[in-house]
């Protein structure tokens, strides 16, 4: 009697544990799904548009580099004065360290390239149609004027925004620089 006793407490025991085993095995796997969207959030929104240099830029597989995106417009007196010092960044930590991808707004190709003869840029010159680079603009929660740039870290968070010009001398620069350099060495 003792032995039906001994063995129905067992049963009763296992499958009490198997139950909770389960349970904690559900939870973890929320918890994980739920981690995962959360991570997502914080990704830049993906795009992939066309360059001057006949290839294309897809944002999610720069991953791993620091990555400026750089809003402009050939017509913008002050996309204009940031050229130099984004020319001066890219050669200094070269592609495989960060990528500026230079997105003008409303030109054209043959447009880009003529302002390219006279304004020597460095770095990815990306352009699209109107309807495209609008969804990007509105999917980095509006893109107001220009320039703007947008720093995204290596796992491919967006770290800040800077509307406005970003020039030596200026405070913007300074600030936006310590952030580069952050980002650069992020893990």
């Amino acid at each position: 009697m003792n032995y039906k006793i001994i063995i129905i407490l067992s049963i009763s025991i296992i499958n009490f544990k198997m139950i909770f085993a389960d349970s904690l095995i559900k939870k973890e796997t929320k918890k994980d799904k739920i981690n995962a969207i959360i991570d997502e959030v914080d990704y830049a929104p993906d795009f992939t548009l066309e360059a001057l240099n006949d290839s294309s830029y897809t944002l999610s597989e720069l991953r791993g580099r620091v990555v400026l995106l750089n809003f402009w417009a050939t017509w913008c007196g002050p996309c204009r004065m940031e050229i130099p010092d984004f020319n001066e960044i890219y050669k200094k930590h070269g592609s495989d360290k960060i990528e500026i991808l230079s997105i003008s707004i409303s030109d054209t190709r043959k447009a880009l390239e003529n302002f390219r003869k006279v304004y020597p840029i460095d770095y990815p010159v990306l352009y699209g149609k109107s309807k495209d680079l609008d969804k990007i603009m509105r999917d980095y929660g509006g893109v107001y004027a220009v320039p703007t740039s947008i720093l995204i870290g290596k796992k491919g968070d967006v770290l800040k925004t800077y509307p406005g010009a970003l020039l030596k001398g200026h405070p913007v620069y300074s600030a936006f620089m310590n952030d580069l350099n952050l980002a650069l060495n992020q893990k």
